[in-house]
């Protein structure tokens, strides 16, 4: 059968087929230590699960509004206002199927074929090819590692004067690095969009995983100035330990939100209407929930990056968001014969059972993902496996 020609050139998520591939090696015998996964290894807090569980005994199961029921759009007006001092209305946001579905629609709403979408690299993997499911071209900018992988706005600035941009797509905190856009930088940025006319897409799905010091610098803040042209993007996933839900949201324009939500009446309608009543319930959890949860995966980054230092070959950052490293391993794929960071993720997986995924999908080869949302023990035997690591097999072009 023909398949379009934009299925043709899509290529799948990386992410999920790294869990694809854990699995099937797993099943296999292999002893399997996923570093793969960006999801949680808490179970969702109790209260949301009951609030769920409440709406489902009350036969909260029929159709809901497209854009989400009113109290979470609701609740999360004011969850920004308080936490940013925003002005959104609940007809400013939306409630989609997870951060993954907001994006797309914000696309599929916002570009067309000839605009031409900023993303700095390494980046999701799901930036660039909903940009291309769009019809638009992204333009890649690239970070450098010497600086912790911080998107510049002046590196926006000159891809401006070189040709034109309709909008930027900014991930702070980065998965996959892990990296915090500063204050100082968001404000940049804010100016360079106003100026330019660009829309300003701000991807805060792990706002509440930072360990600098001071409060995370979001976006929201910049609303002001940036009304028509700042689209704020969040998950109840990450946060919240709540991936299988599918809970995730956008404020921003309103006749955005309103253009996102014509478009979700003819794709999914609408997320699960008793996910969204455990999303209410998110929204009234104590803040010490999510601080504790941090404080575990800062225990969990400082022990990983420690380790993978030890690693000859092996070059590791400490990010300060997320709970991913991005760590160089230029020099440990020269000193096993690899070419590339794919093939390098399919030798850790056959030779040591360590799932990671390769940088060369986030756009930048040399580097994986590897993910600290696992129990310590599993940390700890990751890294002594790779500290002990004297061969792995030849796979793919690397071998």
């Amino acid at each position: 059968m023909k398949l379009s020609r934009r299925v043709r050139e899509l290529t799948p998520s990386a992410t999920l087929q790294a869990k694809s591939d854990a699995e099937k090696v797993r099943r296999e015998g292999v002893d399997v230590i996923d570093f793969g996964p960006g999801e949680p290894d808490f179970n969702t807090p109790e209260p949301i699960k009951n609030a769920a569980k409440r709406a489902l005994d009350q036969d909260f199961t029929h159709y809901v509004d497209t854009g989400g029921i009113p109290e979470l759009r609701s609740g999360l007006a004011e969850r920004f206002r308080r936490d940013h001092g925003t002005d959104y209305a609940p007809e400013d946001v939306m409630v989609g199927c997870g951060g993954k579905n907001i994006l797309f629609l914000l696309a599929q709403a916002a570009f067309e074929p000839g605009d031409r979408v900023a993303i700095f690299a390494p980046y999701w993997v799901s930036f660039p090819d909903q940009v291309r499911l769009a019809g638009a071209q992204p333009v890649i900018l690239r970070t450098r590692e010497e600086e912790g992988f911080l998107p510049r706005a002046e590196v926006l600035e000159r891809a401006l004067s070189e040709g034109g941009l309709q909008a930027v797509i900014l991930n702070s905190p980065c998965n996959p690095t892990g990296a915090v856009i500063p204050r100082e930088e968001v404000e940049r940025f804010a100016e360079v969009a106003r100026r330019h006319d660009l829309l300003l897409i701000s991807d805060e799905t792990y706002e509440f995983f930072h360990y600098g010091n001071g409060p995370f610098a979001s976006f929201a803040p910049m609303a002001s100035q940036l009304r028509d042209q700042l689209v704020l993007v969040g998950s109840f996933s990450k946060s919240y330990a709540m991936t299988g839900w599918r809970v995730g949201y956008a404020l921003g324009p309103r006749n955005l939100i309103a253009a996102m939500i014509k478009i979700q009446s003819h794709d999914a309608s609408h997320t699960a209407s008793f996910a969204m009543k455990g999303a209410v319930e998110a929204l009234s959890i104590p803040r010490s929930v999510l601080e504790s949860m941090r404080e575990e995966y800062r225990r969990r980054r400082d022990r990983m990056v420690q380790g993978l230092s030890r690693v000859e070959g092996i070059r590791c950052l400490t990010p300060e968001g997320a709970y991913y490293v991005f760590p160089n391993m230029k020099g440990f794929m020269e000193r096993f014969g690899f070419a590339n960071s794919a093939d390098l993720a399919r030798g850790l997986l056959l030779g040591l059972g360590l799932a990671t995924v390769p940088g060369l999908a986030f756009g930048m080869d040399g580097y994986l993902r590897i993910s600290y949302a696992v129990k310590e023990s599993l940390i700890q035997d990751g890294l002594r496996r790779l500290q002990e690591c004297r061969d792995l097999p030849a796979v793919g072009s690397g071998g």
